[in-house]
C-alpha cells in the first residue's frame, strides 16, 4: 500500500487525462453536499467558546451559509446562556436570512466613483419582509453573478486569453504546474457541468473557494510543489477574473442604500480597509465596522475618523464584526484558503476589550452598549 502511495505522489499531469473518475465524484459530492452527519450537527451546536456571564449580545456580521439555522441558535444560546439583551442577525452574502426577529444580508455593490466593488451590512426587522421583494430581487441577481464567476475562473485557466498567459509568465510557472492546474480546473468545470445543481440547495456550494478545495482534495496524486504552484496560479487567475468584474451585473452602492432605507433598514459598512474611499463620501449610513478578523489593524485610527465624520445625515456608531463563516466549523479540512476563519465564534469581538481600543472608544463617545442599544432603536 505504501509503495503504491509513493508511486501517485510522483505522477505527472501528462500522465493522467481530463476523463472524470469515480473519485472525482465522491470528491464534488463531499464538497457540494449540504447534508450534515450526526457528528456535523453535535460541532455545529456546540461553540468553541462560552462567556457564561455576558448579558449583552452584539452579532451582527456573521455567515450561517449552508448550516439549519437553529442549530446555529443552539451554539448562540450556548456561548451566551445568561444574555437576554441581544441583537443577533445574520449577513448571508447575498442572500436574505432570518434568525428569529431579525434579517440581514451582506450585499456586494459597485462604487462606480472609484471602480471598487464594496460590500454593505443590512439589517432590518422580520416583519418588514413582506416589503422586500424588490431588495431580495436585487440580491438574488448578485448572488448568481457572483457564482458565474467560478466558471469565469475556469475557463481563464482552461483557456486563457493573451492577458492572463502573460501574467503566468511573468511569474514564471512551470509547464507542470500550468498543466495541472488546467487539467484539475477542467476535470472540475465537467463536473459542474454534468451535476447540473441549478436550483438546488447544492448551488449554494458554487463558490470560487470550490476549485482550491477540489485542488487540495485531488491533488495528492501530483508531486506536492507542482501541486502548490498550481494552486497559486489558481489565485492569481482568481485575482485576474474579480478585477476584470463588470459593474453592470452590480447594482452601485447608492442603489443599494436607497432600497434599503425605503424599507427602514440598518446599513453598516464592513471591513472599511478593504475599500477606504467610500468612508469619504458621507454615505447615508448607521456606522462603520472599525474591526474584523480580516482587517484589525485600524480598529483605533478607524474610531478616530468616524469621531471627526459626525457631520453625515445619520450619526454613526461602531460596530465590530466576528465574520464567523459556519461552514469553516463543520468541514475545516475543506477550506483550504480559510484557515484564519477557524477561531472565529459568533458574538465574540475581543477589540472591544483592547485597552488602547476602548480609550478611543471612550474619547468618541462610543460603546458597545450604545451601539446594541441606539441601533436596535434605528431599526424597530
Amino acid at each position: 500500500m505504501k509503495k503504491n502511495a509513493a508511486k501517485a505522489r510522483t505522477s505527472s499531469p501528462e500522465n493522467c487525462g481530463p476523463e472524470i473518475t469515480a473519485e472525482d465524484w465522491a470528491v464534488f459530492n463531499r464538497l457540494t453536499s449540504v447534508e450534515l452527519t450526526a457528528k456535523e450537527a453535535g460541532v455545529a451546536a456546540q461553540p468553541s467558546r462560552r462567556e457564561p456571564e455576558e448579558k449583552r449580545l452584539l452579532a451582527v456580521h456573521w455567515h450561517p451559509e449552508w448550516i439549519p439555522l437553529e442549530l446555529i441558535n443552539e451554539r448562540i444560546n450556548k456561548a451566551f446562556p445568561a444574555a437576554t439583551d441581544r441583537l443577533v442577525i445574520p449577513t448571508q452574502h447575498n442572500r436574505l436570512m432570518t434568525l428569529g426577529d431579525w434579517t440581514g444580508v451582506e450585499a456586494d455593490a459597485f462604487a462606480p466613483e472609484y471602480g471598487l466593488k464594496v460590500q454593505l451590512l443590512i439589517h432590518l426587522p422580520s416583519r418588514k419582509l413582506p416589503r422586500a421583494a424588490t431588495l431580495a430581487g436585487m440580491m438574488e441577481r448578485t448572488f448568481r453573478y457572483r457564482a458565474l464567476q467560478l466558471l469565469d475562473i475556469l475557463e481563464n485557466i482552461i483557456n486563457p486569453d493573451e492577458a492572463v498567459k502573460g501574467e503566468i509568465k511573468k511569474l514564471g510557472f512551470s509547464s507542470d504546474s500550468v498543466d495541472l492546474a488546467t487539467l484539475l480546473a477542467l476535470r472540475l468545470r465537467t463536473l459542474i457541468e454534468k451535476a447540473n445543481l441549478g436550483d438546488s440547495e447544492r448551488a449554494e456550494m458554487l463558490k470560487n473557494r470550490l476549485l482550491p478545495d477540489f485542488m487540495a482534495a485531488r491533488g495528492g496524486e501530483f508531486p506536492p510543489a507542482i501541486l502548490d504552484r498550481a494552486m497559486a496560479l489558481s489565485r492569481l487567475v482568481k485575482g485576474l477574473v474579480k478585477r476584470r468584474l463588470l459593474p453592470s451585473r452590480f447594482h452601485t452602492v447608492r442603489e443599494v442604500i436607497e432600497e434599503a432605507r425605503g424599507l427602514g433598514a440598518g446599513i453598516v459598512i464592513p471591513h472599511p480597509p478593504l475599500f477606504w474611499p467610500i468612508l469619504l463620501d458621507n454615505l447615508d449610513v448607521d456606522g462603520w465596522e472599525v474591526w474584523n478578523p480580516s482587517s484589525p489593524n485600524h480598529a483605533v485610527f478607524l474610531i478616530e475618523t468616524l469621531a471627526r465624520q459626525q457631520d453625515t445625515k445619520t450619526p454613526l456608531l461602531v460596530f465590530m464584526g466576528d465574520d464567523t463563516h459556519m461552514s469553516s466549523k463543520i468541514r475545516p479540512e475543506q477550506k483550504s484558503e480559510e484557515k484564519n476563519n477557524l477561531d472565529r465564534e459568533i458574538g465574540f469581538q475581543s477589540a472591544w476589550q483592547d485597552p488602547y481600543v476602548a480609550a478611543a472608544l471612550k474619547k468618541a463617545g462610543q460603546s458597545r452598549e450604545k451601539t446594541l442599544d441606539e441601533y436596535r432603536a434605528r431599526l424597530s
